[in-house]
């Protein structure tokens, strides 16, 4: 009997020190022992390098000193679902803790850009400028061509306007081949490489773009009767005239129905775009006696294309109007809508608002 207790003692105490001691092996395996005894280390990670493949070339590079421990501790983070492109480096002690760690933060060879929704491409090339991202000249290739005559949009060369088609995104299947990329850039903040060009840019904001657009959303857009470069078009006017979710949903009709019997949209935004004018939307008489195809003052129907990026909000306002019987609006300075069913309710308000 006393040496059945004695050997399950023994047993226990065993077990308890092979657990003490693993604690401690694995302990100092992750936060203690160096790979490398350097004042720091850099290694790269390539675009959608599998963990396999990573762990055991971080091995090699003696980055690690275990590929199976770091694979272990990286799914334990979760950072094995987030590691990313870039240039990444460690300072000393080269442990496996402080590796992932730093795979946790953005790249050394990335940065944060946030795009605004209601900015044309002259003001994303503007922002990236002052951001020192890239020379804004580096942008003009994808600018929109605003001009008196469209015919001008044909003297780009169409291996430029086209290049971004690889990979083919569903959502630029409307778009002519001779119009920007104006409102296929989605506004969001995005991390992107230090070194990126206009064109990586422009394809990593198109891409979220086509990521917005569901196959419920393609099929009520060919229900409508439009095409989705209507719909951004009309989302990108909407986007830079009112604000609030139930502004655009209502606003959105009232556009709609002026199309539907050829009245002219009359949206200064359109007019601002045109002549290339900031700030707010208020425009002149001369500026709507522009003869840009993006006077709507002067030309019915929509324009050729978007005018400003606009948010997931302004497209669904595009694509689900709210019915309403109003056929005029405007905005005061403090950024209220008021609306008119006629012409003279609309000049009440602007007689009232605006002078």
């Amino acid at each position: 009997m006393k040496n059945k207790i004695f050997f399950t003692r023994l047993a226990f105490f065993s077990l308890f020190t092979c657990i003490l001691v693993g604690a401690w092996f694995l302990y100092t395996e992750m936060y203690t022992a160096q790979a490398q005894f350097s004042d720091f280390v850099s290694f790269s990670i390539q675009e959608n390098e599998p963990v396999d493949s990573l762990a055991k070339r971080l091995e090699q590079e003696h980055i690690v000193r275990s590929a199976m421990f770091f694979k272990l501790y990286a799914r334990v983070k979760g950072i094995d679902r987030q590691i990313r492109q870039g240039e990444f480096q460690v300072e000393k002690p080269i442990t496996l803790a402080r590796v992932v760690v730093a795979l946790s933060r953005p790249a050394a060879s990335e940065r944060t850009i946030t795009i605004i929704p209601g900015w044309d491409l002259r003001d994303v090339a503007e922002y990236l400028k002052n951001e020192g991202v890239m020379e804004e000249d580096n942008f003009d290739n994808y600018m929109p061509p605003v001009g008196v005559d469209l015919s001008l949009t044909r003297s780009l060369p169409k291996e430029i306007l086209t290049d971004i088609y690889n990979p083919p995104f569903r959502v630029l299947k409307d778009k002519s081949w001779f119009v920007s990329y104006e409102g296929y850039l989605a506004p969001d903040t995005y991390r992107v490489f230090k070194s990126a060009t206009a064109k990586d840019i422009l394809l990593k904001l198109i891409e979220e773009r086509d990521s917005q657009f569901t196959e419920q959303m393609y099929a009520d857009i060919e229900k409508s009767g439009h095409t989705v470069h209507e719909i951004l078009t009309m989302a990108s006017i909407i986007e830079r005239e009112v604000r609030s979710s139930e502004d655009r949903k209502i606003v959105s009709d009232l556009f709609w129905r002026r199309l539907d019997i050829n009245w002219a949209l009359q949206a200064d935004s359109t007019v601002h775009y045109a002549v290339n004018k900031k700030g707010n939307v208020f425009t002149t008489s001369e500026d709507r006696d522009s003869l840009s195809a993006w006077n709507t003052y002067k030309y019915p129907g929509l324009p050729p294309g978007p005018i400003s990026n606009p948010s997931l909000d302004a497209i669904m306002a595009a694509m689900y109007p709210e019915k309403n019987e109003y056929w005029y609006f405007m905005t005061t300075p403090e950024g209220e809508v008021k609306y008119g069913k006629t012409l003279e309710e609309h000049n009440q308000n602007v007689n009232k608002y605006l002078r």
